[in-house]
């Protein structure tokens, strides 16, 4: 048979196939530039002690972007994001960021894309977590994931963000900094439905969660605890290791983990006192500020004093080790003049927004079970 004749099948093939229904196109599955999935780049060194991770990944992203730099251009939005305001612009030199590249399974017709972690929407993003981790340690090793925080762009339409805590507090040291890796998980933004500085914003609220475990300041009703005084325990008994520091139950400003601070009046500018609702809670929570980041990031991208020491103490530990200590003033010489600045640079930034009291912005962090090197 001459090599000619061959090809009088491939019209055939080509209407049989353009011929299928949806359902099958939608099932014929092409995994493009192999070569490029789990390639990692390193975004930043570090010029300061021994170097924090921080790994950026992208989600439900098709091929097509990484050749044509929209994927990069999306990594280094993050990037920019997260060294944007005070503290960690301050910290900057003491991160190394890397980016690693997921390919997404697409389809040659339909163009649909299959999320590779983000499996069906944030209420089930367990399942493709430990996907996430294994991605991470491409750029950092089994060694390094405990201290890495991994942010991963998820490519959707839909607005939702959440945070996963690999190491749990009882299975942290017994400290007051808290240890763990964590996954933040940011919605992209870039078809310009949201501003910068409220993309930024729900970065940096996201990152507070994963890097110093912070909690979230709002209230929620649809996610208020149905047994409160056993929530309470947990939570309470979970702050002797570092964890939930922003938040207080008591309302006694001297009985918070924020108390030096009040009675210092070099930061009474931030107006700091219990200020009741948090952790979904309209009653018996109490943050440290009317307002600030963990609390509603669409009117501040302002950390406040107890969440940007909590920053602070786990960068350090991690840029030079367990010999290190908390020093107070040395933290007020870091950390009182740039915070004003950043305090008044926000007022202006916002000024337009009204704050709302309660809204819903996202799920909270979450526990996940997995295997650490420590």
């Amino acid at each position: 048979m001459k090599i000619w004749y061959k090809f009088l099948f491939l019209p055939i093939l080509i209407l049989a196939f353009v011929g299928c229904s949806d359902d099958e196109q939608e099932s014929v599955w092409v995994y493009h530039v192999e070569n490029e999935d789990g390639k990692v780049t390193q975004l930043q060194k570090h010029t300061i002690g021994n170097g924090i991770p921080i790994i950026i990944m992208c989600d439900r992203y098709s091929d097509k972007s990484i050749t044509d730099g929209y994927y990069r251009s999306a990594t280094k939005k993050v990037l920019e994001g997260l060294f944007s305001v005070h503290p960690m612009k301050s910290l900057r030199d003491y991160f190394d960021v890397y980016e690693v590249t997921v390919v997404a399974y697409t389809n040659r017709i339909s163009k649909k894309v299959v999320p590779v972690f983000t499996i069906q929407d944030l209420e089930s993003i367990q399942d493709g977590d430990d996907k996430a981790v294994e991605y991470a340690k491409k750029a950092v090793g089994e060694k390094r994931i405990d201290d890495a925080v991994v942010i991963i762009l998820v490519n959707h339409d839909q607005y939702y963000r959440s945070c996963c805590w690999g190491v749990s507090p009882s299975s942290s040291s017994y400290s007051d900094i808290p240890t763990g890796g964590a996954r933040a998980y940011v919605w992209d933004s870039s078809d310009g439905s949201e501003s910068l500085s409220d993309y930024y914003g729900t970065l940096l609220h996201e990152f507070g969660h994963a890097f110093a475990k912070l909690a979230d300041e709002y209230v929620e009703e649809d996610r208020a605890w149905n047994d409160n005084e056993w929530c309470k325990e947990m939570f309470m008994e979970e702050q002797k290791y570092g964890y939930w520091r922003n938040i207080s139950f008591d309302s006694d400003v001297t009985k918070s983990y924020w108390a030096d601070f009040a009675a210092d009046s070099r930061y009474d500018f931030e107006k700091l006192g219990c200020y009741e609702g948090g952790l979904f809670q309209e009653k018996g929570v109490y943050r440290a500020t009317e307002n600030s980041i963990m609390n509603h990031t669409y009117s501040t991208s302002y950390f406040n004093v107890i969440s940007r020491v909590m920053i602070y103490k786990r960068c350090m530990r991690i840029a030079y080790g367990d010999s290190w200590k908390f020093d107070y003033e040395d933290f007020v010489k870091f950390d009182l003049e740039k915070a004003k600045a950043e305090y008044r640079a926000d007022k202006e930034r916002y000024h337009s927004y009204s704050y709302s009291k309660s809204k819903y912005l996202g799920v909270p962090p979450r526990f996940i079970k997995q295997k650490t090197s420590r």
